[in-house]
């Protein structure tokens, strides 16, 4: 039997943000439109604090589409405030780490609960980030267990992201995180990696290879550590990340697994659905 392609998926961040007041319906009836004419395998929704008083009925609107949502990205701001609780731990301000602690596991929660009520078996998350970034990364790994039994308790699987890191290195990271708990799964970003130069080193670690369970795909155009370039996200062909390295280390694992587009395609409220196809494209095409 052939093995199946990479299932190619398409964020819903990619066409969400203030401009168009977060409108998520726009987003899905995209995807659907693009899962219909058979460019892409589903979706991956972006988690934003805007969607929290929304779950019953952006629930409905994804299940009616019939679009799969096989992962969900985990609220950035919950790797930011875990590792400021990290950090207030380290000046032993511990009342202020507690609190903050019980808000990041009541906020997981949440986006574990919005995921599993739209199907989703995959959670990316950020385990560092923010001003405090991977300076406290022991501490953060610390409470990766309780996080994961979380993540477990409703049918999801947690998925740790190669994030930017000012103190160690995405890949030293990663190596941290599953010493803390072998249970958890990795996400390979391409503009991280290779922000910190890391693509084939990242992609022939026998550990990443092994735990390997999703891709994000997008591109930029700056060098080693240049976290200037980070923004604006560019789309996949149009900056450095050598997407022909990317695809045969891939494909040396025989990877088969989810491949999200991220890169955005707002132009003010409105969205270039010409780019977006391309780039979903190129992703088919290359990896």
């Amino acid at each position: 039997m052939t093995a199946p392609e990479k299932r190619i998926l398409c964020s819903t961040g990619t066409m969400v943000g203030r401009e168009n007041n977060f409108n998520y319906t726009r987003a899905v009836d995209v995807i659907r439109s693009m899962r219909d004419r058979g460019l892409i395998f589903g979706g991956e929704l972006m988690m934003l604090r805007h969607y929290y008083d929304k779950k019953e009925e952006i629930t409905s609107y994804i299940k009616a589409s019939g679009v799969p949502f096989p992962v969900i990205h985990c609220e950035k701001g919950v790797g930011t405030d875990l590792s400021h609780a990290g950090y207030l731990a380290s000046v032993k301000d511990y009342m202020g780490e507690e609190r903050l602690l019980e808000q990041v596991m009541d906020t997981f929660r949440l986006n574990c609960s919005f995921g599993e009520s739209i199907g989703a078996s995959m959670m990316v998350l950020h385990l560092w980030g923010g001003e405090d970034s991977d300076s406290n990364i022991s501490y953060n790994c610390t409470v990766l267990q309780d996080l994961f039994s979380i993540a477990y308790s409703h049918g999801i699987r947690l998925l740790i992201e190669n994030v930017p890191s000012t103190t160690n290195d995405p890949l030293s990271n990663w190596h941290l995180a599953v010493d803390a708990h072998p249970g958890i799964g990795l996400i390979f970003d391409s503009r991280f990696a290779t922000l910190h130069d890391q693509v084939s080193e990242t992609l022939s670690d026998p550990l990443v290879r092994y735990n390997l369970c999703h891709v994000h795909i997008s591109d930029f155009v700056g060098g080693y550590r240049n976290f200037a370039a980070l923004r604006p996200i560019l789309h996949p062909g149009d900056g450095v990340v050598d997407f022909e390295l990317i695809s045969r280390l891939l494909n040396e694992v025989g990877y088969r697994g989810t491949v999200t587009l991220e890169s955005p395609v707002m132009n003010g409220a409105d969205i270039d659905t010409e780019l977006l196809e391309r780039s979903v494209r190129f992703i088919a095409e290359k990896l």
